[in-house]
């Protein structure tokens, strides 16, 4: 499945390259900021607070979050695919729609490629 994306239209990302290049900088150094251990309990008070759970699930959340969440999120075809045909269930034309062009990683290769991602975790003690 899709574990984490950010979407936006093809006109978006061509007028405005700079705000989703910045929206997926954040996002990662979000990721890395929960993934370090050092941030636990600053990441289980916020499960706590903004899903209003009780501390044994925001805990068991955190642990979901560590399993589930990719580090580096690049796009997934396979994840894609998978909510299609889950999609198409409902709505059959959902299904003639072909996903490879529909995404674009042209941005995640360039903050992978210059090192961003990689000093993002780095900032938070941890390897990627």
């Amino acid at each position: 499945m899709i574990n984490q994306s950010a979407m936006v239209s093809s006109a978006f990302l061509h007028q405005r390259p700079e705000i989703a290049e910045n929206f997926l900088k954040a996002m990662i150094e979000s990721i890395a900021f929960s993934f370090a251990p050092k941030n636990k309990p600053a990441v289980v008070k916020t499960i706590l607070r903004r899903l209003k759970a009780d501390q044994s699930a925001a805990e068991e959340g955190y642990e979901d979050l560590l399993r589930a969440v990719e580090k580096k999120p690049f796009p997934s075809i396979e994840g894609l695919r998978n909510a299609q045909r889950l999609m198409k269930i409902r709505t059959p034309k959902i299904g003639e729609v072909k996903v490879e062009p529909l995404i674009d990683a042209a941005i995640m290769r360039r903050l992978e490629e210059s090192g961003f991602i990689d000093r993002a975790y780095a900032a938070q003690g941890i390897k990627p």
